[in-house]
């Protein structure tokens, strides 16, 4: 029975220990970030905060890359609403402003440390396997990377997708096109 039981603590610490290993862990210190996500580690420098409006267009694919709490695509809803002004749908591919609209999206790394904004990144992500096109709003600062890492080998990343700590995210609008 006691054998049972040590086997059963010894258990119970590897799996905790495995599970606080995969979590995102985040430290601030001013304007200096450090990121700890299973493999991964991302030092860098937070731009000043400010709020972004985007629509969500597609999921990223992340193949052993860090794709934080979300790896999406967005296309800034001013651009988004002028487009629309404009031509009216451009979703299509053969539509007028389709070409515009795909040369105006960035791929975005969200990441956040916030129970509340993890929660709503989610829901935000699952409209968009739904096939909506969710309007989002979020507070937070485009992340400089200066050092990144995986699996203990530097990393560098030239794919122009752009990192964001998120503090605050929020759903405008479930879907842009309803």
């Amino acid at each position: 029975m006691q054998k049972k039981i040590i086997i059963g603590v010894a258990l119970l610490l590897i799996v905790l220990f495995v599970f606080h290993k995969s979590r995102t862990q985040v430290v601030i210190d001013g304007s200096l970030i450090s990121i700890d996500s299973g493999s991964h580690h991302i030092e860098g420098k937070l731009e000043p905060e400010s709020t972004y409006q985007f629509i969500m267009k597609d999921e990223g694919v992340s193949i052993n890359t860090f794709s934080g709490d979300a790896f999406v695509t967005v296309l800034p809803l001013k651009t988004a609403d002028q487009l629309r002004a404009q031509y009216g749908d451009f979703f299509r591919c053969n539509a007028p402003g389709a070409i515009q609209a795909i040369e105006s999206m960035r791929g975005v790394v969200l990441v956040t440390d916030s129970d509340q904004a993890k929660e709503t990144i989610s829901q935000a992500t699952s409209l968009v396997k739904a096939s909506r096109i969710p309007v989002v709003s979020f507070t937070g600062a485009r992340l400089q990377v200066m050092k990144q890492t995986s699996m203990k080998m530097n990393v560098v990343d030239d794919t122009g997708t752009l990192l964001f700590y998120v503090r605050d995210f929020k759903i405008l609008k479930p879907d842009y096109l309803q």
